[in-house]
């Protein structure tokens, strides 16, 4: 828990400093992607905290990422975090290192959008939404129970960026004809891990967007007047401030909580506890910061307005491996499952 702080608090510090509002919102308006950050990112050592120490990382569990994700929401920090972080330390092949983009996921399962088919040695499929792959030098294809490594100029490799409505991501559509993979990784329930700790990690990033949408909001309501009072002294924005800081602390503490108990979980004990962290993550970001756009006025749906941006980001993470909805079903059934076990 102490290693958990330090790093924390290490990306706290450097986005406090290096990431302020001004170059946030610039970058935020250029579609998610800069690569002046992402090496910065990856000189830092971020890339590799989870990385093993004989791969060249420093050797930190999978579970010291869920506050430093919390700090990435918390700061809106944009780009490749989530793949940059997690399939290195999750799939051989995939370096830390590196300046841009190591390796894009292309994973159907991560919001139904489109296939991925592994026949003999052959990948085809079209995925329509992936994050970074137009940057990436590698794809990282999950195809049912295998993980295939691609290279992003491979012989039948077709990407094509698009319009993306997450304000801290670049998207683009990945068509794969008769592609043969550098290499295909199967077994160890390698697919279901790296779905579980994207979810975990997801919610803990929308803890942290949760977290900085209220900051705001308690920012703001102590400095803007109404006559002659500081609208924070008025008991109805004092209800809806008291209710968005306990939806915040108690989704914080789930994804604190959930991450601790992962390290070492046997799959469906994992699946579980990432499926039941993003479920309320997905619900409770979205409430805390429509509440803050709520107390913020008519300012809180421009791009002035930091909420609108924690927003919509909010909105684009919260159907990424499952919304609340389709989580709840996945958790009740993973119940009865265990229950008839027993």
């Amino acid at each position: 828990m102490a290693e958990q702080h330090e790093y924390a608090t290490a990306v706290d510090d450097y986005l406090t400093r290096a990431y302020d509002g001004d170059r946030r919102r610039v970058l935020l308006d250029r579609g998610g992607w800069d690569a002046e950050l992402a090496a910065e990112s990856a000189d830092l050592g971020w890339y590799a905290l989870a990385v093993p120490e004989d791969r060249g990382g420093l050797g930190a569990t999978l579970s010291d990422l869920g506050p430093v994700f919390e700090q990435y929401g918390r700061h809106l920090v944009i780009g490749p975090q989530l793949e940059n972080s997690l399939l290195p330390a999750l799939v051989e092949g995939v370096d830390a290192d590196g300046k841009g983009v190591p390796a894009a996921l292309v994973d159907p399962g991560a919001g139904a959008l489109g296939t991925a088919v592994l026949t003999g040695d052959r990948l085809t499929g079209t995925v329509d939404a992936v994050r970074f792959a137009a940057q990436a030098d590698r794809l990282v294809v999950v195809a049912g129970e295998a993980v295939c490594l691609v290279g992003a100029a491979a012989p039948g490799v077709r990407i094509e960026a698009l319009d993306s409505a997450d304000p801290a991501t670049a998207f683009a559509r990945v068509t794969l004809e008769e592609v043969v993979p550098d290499e295909v990784l199967t077994g160890d329930g390698r697919v279901a891990g790296l779905r579980s700790w994207a979810r975990l990690l997801l919610a803990c990033e929308l803890s942290g967007l949760a977290r900085g949408a209220l900051d705001r909001t308690v920012e703001h309501i102590g400095q803007r007047e109404q006559f002659g009072r500081p609208i924070g002294s008025f008991q109805a924005v004092q209800h809806i401030a008291a209710d968005m800081h306990a939806r915040s602390t108690g989704l914080h503490n789930l994804c604190l909580s959930a991450v601790a108990d992962a390290d070492g979980a046997p799959p469906a004990a994992l699946d579980l506890l990432a499926s039941t962290a993003k479920a309320h993550a997905a619900e409770a970001a979205v409430g805390v910061c429509e509440d803050a756009i709520q107390l913020h006025g008519g300012m809180g749906f421009t791009t002035e307005s930091d909420v609108s941006w924690f927003y919509r980001r909010a909105l684009a993470l919260r159907g990424w491996y499952g919304d609340e909805v389709e989580l709840r079903q996945r958790v009740g059934a993973a119940l009865l499952d265990g229950g008839r076990a027993a």
